[in-house]
């Protein structure tokens, strides 16, 4: 008795069963990477949005500026930018900020100095090395390296001598 067509459609059959288990297995694996980039994506924009700017104010002048970390890390290349009609008035710059901690600086005698025309943007880089803009709504976005800077921004600390002011953050555990 010949056996070998048997055993040949047997091996088809085999085979054909082996090829769909890997196939199988890669589609799991595309599936199972997708999740843990979109879970990784979504965790970072929550880490992100503990991140807070606001004006201080006094009366009707804008008296000061103040960045709240909530992170468990420091954010760094922090710039709070005052803009009029989309365009970059005034900065002032914060270079880090420790974790769970509020940083300000008061304007002083330069208040009247501020645009209180002005919509506040802040943005910063976070320990992933990503970088993060922040509008009023809270509007958040994570943004590239490629983001124009310009150097002819009237920088508030430098031009006015501003001192910084660090206090703990209430909203951290």
């Amino acid at each position: 008795m010949n056996s070998s067509g048997k055993d040949g459609r047997s091996s088809v059959i085999h085979e054909w069963i082996n090829s769909l288990g890997v196939l199988c297995a890669v589609v799991l694996s595309v599936i199972a990477l997708h999740r843990d980039q979109t879970q990784r994506a979504s965790d970072e924009e929550r880490e992100a949005m503990k991140v807070n700017v606001y004006l201080l104010s006094s009366g009707a002048a804008t008296a000061g500026v103040m960045v709240e970390n909530q992170q468990s890390i420091r954010i760094v290349d922090v710039t709070v930018r005052l803009e009029v009609g989309g365009v970059s008035v005034q900065q002032v710059q914060f270079g880090e900020v420790h974790s769970c901690t509020q940083d300000w600086f008061l304007f002083g005698d330069h208040q009247s100095q501020v645009r209180t025309d002005a919509l506040v943007v802040l943005q910063f880089r976070d320990g992933s090395g990503h970088r993060w803009q922040v509008k009023p709504g809270p509007v958040l976005n994570k943004i590239g390296d490629n983001e124009p800077r310009r150097d002819d921004w009237d920088e508030l600390v430098a031009a006015w001598g501003l001192k910084r002011q660090t206090s703990p953050s209430s909203g951290c555990s």
